[in-house]
């Protein structure tokens, strides 16, 4: 089982505490309107926007094959260019994001709106089936109002009665992660775009993907068993559940960096994603520049875990 190891999160937690003001110039724009829908736009469209973008923000590269490209004359990998293209399409052909129009999406359509030379996302079926099963149930059960949605949780990320945001986010195919990835990305844009503010943000986590599991496990502060720890380092394909436990014990040791170190929970997202962007790299990490290289546990080691090799998914 993986383990939280509790003394290297206090120490992780010192560093970070010393940095808070180094972090917030990592603090995400939401309103970058090369990503994003312009802060004028009604919030209907701003929230169906997100909706639409975060239900399919998984693994858009594959080993070999980057999810990259040059758009406007700038070159945007990943997520980065997932969201140009989100935007490209917001722009030009609005009704595309209508819960009439995801509801018969097809993966003719999806293929061609997320191509761009080489750049192929790589499960475009899976994409278009995620987007119909979001169009469907929004015209099915909130009449095609996404601010339904919001309004139904009253401000709650967990209620009794399983109406708060996250859970009410399950009835979609595409936010139906255990560790619910998505869903605490789509609350994080929703929040920094101030059209939710959760009234128990106690249950608030990091989102967590392959750069946020590749820096806890570098830095120690989730530990794995010597068979599960063979099997991350050597690069076997994990299941299921040996996948999930790993990133809910990721989830769980950064929820505790955050609350020692008293940095806000999505301001540490926004550095860590950042950070394995940029610095704690899968291939030849950036070590020099890192600002935990003294009490890291891979730099000492030697030892640098990669990311997870788990690919059929779409939750992360």
């Amino acid at each position: 089982m993986p383990l939280i190891n509790i003394e290297r999160v206090l120490v992780i937690s010192s560093v970070l505490k010393g940095l808070e003001t180094t972090l917030l110039r990592f603090k995400f724009n939401a309103f970058d309107p090369r990503y994003y829908p312009p802060a004028t736009d009604p919030p209907d469209k701003v929230v169906l926007y997100f909706l639409v973008m975060v239900s399919m923000d998984h693994r858009l590269s594959r080993p070999g094959k980057p999810y990259e490209a040059f758009i406007d004359g700038e070159k945007a990998k990943g997520a980065d260019l997932l969201y140009r293209l989100g935007m490209k399409m917001y722009r030009e052909k609005p009704e595309f994001f209508s819960p009439e129009n995801l509801a018969r999406v097809t993966e003719e359509e999806v293929l061609a709106w997320l191509t761009v030379n080489h750049a192929k996302p790589p499960d475009p079926q899976l994409r278009a089936l995620l987007l119909r099963d979001l169009g469907q149930k929004l015209l099915s059960i909130y009449n095609g109002d996404p601010i339904s949605l919001l309004r139904l949780s009253r401000g709650y990320l967990r209620a009794v009665g399983g109406y708060g945001l996250l859970e009410l986010l399950k009835v979609f195919k595409a936010y139906q992660d255990p560790v619910e990835k998505k869903a605490f990305l789509l609350v994080k844009f929703l929040t920094y775009r101030n059209l939710f503010k959760p009234k128990d943000e106690e249950h608030l986590h990091v989102p967590v993907d392959n750069h946020l599991t590749r820096i806890a496990l570098r830095l120690g502060i989730v530990e794995l068993e010597e068979k599960l720890f063979e099997k991350v380092l050597t690069g076997a394909e994990l299941t299921h559940d040996e996948d999930v436990l790993i990133r809910i014990c990721v989830r769980e040791a950064f929820k505790a960096v955050s609350r020692e170190s008293n940095i806000d929970v999505f301001l540490l997202d926004d550095f860590l994603w950042s950070f394995g962007r940029k610095v704690c790299l899968q291939e030849n990490p950036q070590c020099s520049a890192c600002p935990c290289r003294e009490v890291c546990k891979a730099y000492k080691t030697g030892v640098l875990i990669k990311d997870l090799n788990y690919y059929n998914t779409w939750y992360y």
